[in-house]
C-alpha cells in the first residue's frame, strides 16, 4: 500500500466513526455463545465502572498493522489474554485520555505519535464489570515499544488486512456444565484472539470494509 492511498484510507476511517456505527451487531458476530445461546448481559450494571482501550493502527513498512498486547499472566482480569493497550479510567478523564494514558504505560508510545480518528460503541464486560470505550489512535512513526512488564508480557502487530469474517476459526471449552463456542482469531503461537478485544475488532472491521461502499 502506498504512503498516499494510506493517509486516503485513515482520512476515510475518520470520517466513517462520525457516522452512526454497528454496534452490537458486529459485536455479535465475534461473541462467545453458552450450551448453543448468546446469553451474554450487554447491558452495564448501575456500579460498573468506565474503561478505554486503543485500537492503534501503526503504518508499518507501507502497511497497516494493528497493534496488540498480551497481558500480563499476573493481572487480576483478563489474564494472559491478547488485548489493545488500556484500562480503568481515572476521575474526570475522557475516554481518549484514558486510552492515551494506558498506552503510554503499557507500551510506552507517546501521546504525540497517536493521531486520534475517532471512538467505536461501548461494550461492556461483565467478568470485569467494566464498560469499555474503544478509541482509535493512527501512527505513521516508527514506534519503539517499551514493555511495562508487570501488566504486559509482550506486545505485536498483525496486518490490518489479515483480519477478516473469512477466516474467524471455532473451538469449544467445557467449564463446569457449560460448553462454550467460542470464536476467534489465530494470530498468536498459543493464545488466540477472541471475547471482548474480538468483539471490538469485529466492529472495527465491519467500518474498515465499508470504505467505497
Amino acid at each position: 500500500m502506498e504512503l498516499s492511498s494510506t493517509r486516503d484510507i485513515i482520512e476515510k476511517i475518520k470520517l466513517l466513526l462520525q457516522k452512526p456505527l454497528p454496534g452490537k451487531s458486529a459485536h455479535s458476530k465475534l461473541a462467545p455463545f453458552f450450551n448453543g445461546n448468546n446469553k451474554r448481559r450487554w447491558t452495564p450494571l448501575p456500579d460498573s465502572r468506565r474503561s478505554a482501550v486503543l485500537l492503534l493502527l501503526w503504518e508499518l513498512e507501507e502497511t497497516l498493522d494493528i497493534v496488540f498486547t498480551l497481558r500480563s499472566r499476573n493481572l487480576l482480569n483478563h489474564s494472559g489474554q491478547i488485548s489493545f493497550p488500556g484500562g480503568s479510567s481515572e476521575a474526570g478523564e475522557t475516554s481518549i485520555q484514558t486510552a492515551l494514558r494506558e498506552t503510554f504505560e503499557e507500551i510506552g508510545v507517546e501521546n504525540y505519535n497517536i493521531e486520534i480518528l475517532g471512538e467505536l460503541s461501548e461494550l461492556f464486560v461483565l467478568p470485569s464489570n467494566s464498560i469499555i470505550h474503544p478509541v482509535v489512535g493512527y501512527s505513521r512513526n516508527y514506534l519503539d515499544l517499551k514493555i511495562n512488564k508487570s501488566e504486559v508480557e509482550v506486545a505485536f502487530s498483525k496486518p490490518l488486512d489479515f483480519f477478516s469474517f473469512n477466516n474467524i476459526k471455532h473451538k469449544e471449552w467445557e467449564v463446569g456444565n457449560e460448553l462454550i463456542h467460542i470464536p476467534y482469531w489465530d494470530i498468536h503461537p498459543s493464545v488466540p484472539l477472541w471475547g471482548a478485544t474480538a468483539m471490538i475488532l469485529a466492529e472495527f472491521l465491519e467500518v474498515y470494509q465499508s470504505i467505497g461502499k
